[in-house]
């Protein structure tokens, strides 16, 4: 396990500027001058709020799990259209990829992102991937079983691709490679979990499928894996709390970093934490990035406070719950509540582990 004291973190998106908004909407402009004015922007945000570790604000992309479509030959981008439903009624769609023939290998993430954060940061640099189980719920049947009859050869193809471009991301200097794992609360999904019996041995399956895309990294490169229940323009899917899956996941989970959702009540109660391994640090995700309202850094003593009775104080940190904006349309917060909803977290983590 790598040493690198981190007591304040993003978990990796932030919201997209309106000059980048309007070129992913229409097609119109110089994207890649764009994206690079708004990496400029969003390193100078995290240097003047005082954070520790940088990153790019995946401003390169489309959806959080982009990185893999880039790098990967093999993947029917627009595949299926998804749905989402908020709590008050709204309703909002997305296209997401199919597998749909065999898998290659194709560039490095270095060449689409990681090289000119690495460039142009002050501090050390994070990278965020999704994991490789995420797209299981990708493979369909009837077109995708024609590539890989048996899921796992696809996981296992899947894998070895990214742990290549997670080992090209270390060499080039990334200093902290997180890993993005919002389906593992999904045990109510079918297509990921459709034995009911078998649910929490299929956790555990996934979670040690995925910890190879960090196998062979060289020393000192933090690692982590963020967990949350979904996050699109401000809505979320699962429901499941971390007391139904903690004790397989976060045994399982073998991992520098943690970082989990705790925003609501949705994420359940801190008793769980008593399950994560002795080496791993638990990032508490306790401010929202679901809407504008500000939280009270009173608040957020006692909440840490609270999960230090299952998990010693030097042995958590803070975040957002989640990143400000998944895909490229954001949450539905601005860039001024952006801003001090970071403030909050840095001023709190200092005043907690000062």
């Amino acid at each position: 396990m790598a040493d690198m004291t981190i007591r304040a973190e993003t978990v990796g998106s932030f919201l997209r500027p309106p000059e980048l908004r309007d070129a992913m909407s229409t097609g119109v402009g110089d994207l890649r001058g764009i994206q690079d004015r708004a990496v400029l922007e969003v390193l100078e945000l995290q240097r003047s709020v005082g954070l520790p570790v940088v990153g790019d604000g995946e401003m390169r992309r489309r959806i959080w799990h982009g990185p893999v479509l880039d790098v990967t030959d093999g993947f029917d981008p627009e595949g299926f259209t998804r749905t989402w439903t908020s709590e008050d009624g709204r309703t909002a769609s997305h296209t997401s990829p199919v597998v749909a023939s065999r898998l290659t290998g194709r560039g490095s993430l270095v060449d689409v992102e990681a090289g000119f954060v690495l460039a142009h940061a002050d501090r050390p640099v994070k990278v965020t991937l999704p994991v490789p189980t995420n797209f299981l719920s990708y493979w369909t049947p009837g077109v995708s079983d024609r590539a890989y009859p048996d899921p796992r050869e696809f996981l296992d193809d899947l894998v070895a691709i990214m742990n290549a471009q997670a080992r090209a991301l270390a060499d080039a200097g990334v200093r902290y490679l997180q890993l993005d794992a919002p389906k593992y609360t999904f045990l109510d999904d079918r297509r990921l979990f459709p034995d009911p019996d078998r649910r929490q041995e299929q956790l555990a399956e996934y979670v040690r499928t995925d910890r190879r895309v960090f196998d062979g990294l060289p020393e000192g490169v933090v690692t982590g894996i963020h967990i949350c229940r979904g996050n699109y323009r401000s809505m979320y899917e699962s429901t499941v709390p971390y007391d139904a899956l903690g004790e397989v996941l976060f045994s399982e989970a073998r991992y520098d970093r943690l970082l989990l959702e705790y925003d609501d009540a949705r994420a359940g109660g801190f008793g769980a934490l008593r399950h994560v391994r002795p080496e791993s640090t638990a990032v508490l995700g306790l401010v929202t990035t679901k809407r504008p309202e500000l939280e009270d850094v009173d608040d957020l003593r006692r909440r840490i406070d609270e999960a230090a009775a299952y998990l010693p104080l030097d042995r958590l940190a803070l975040s957002p719950q989640c990143g400000f904006a998944s895909t490229w349309e954001g949450n539905e917060l601005g860039q001024d509540d952006q801003r001090r909803k970071l403030e909050t977290v840095v001023r709190t983590a200092e005043l907690v582990w000062s």
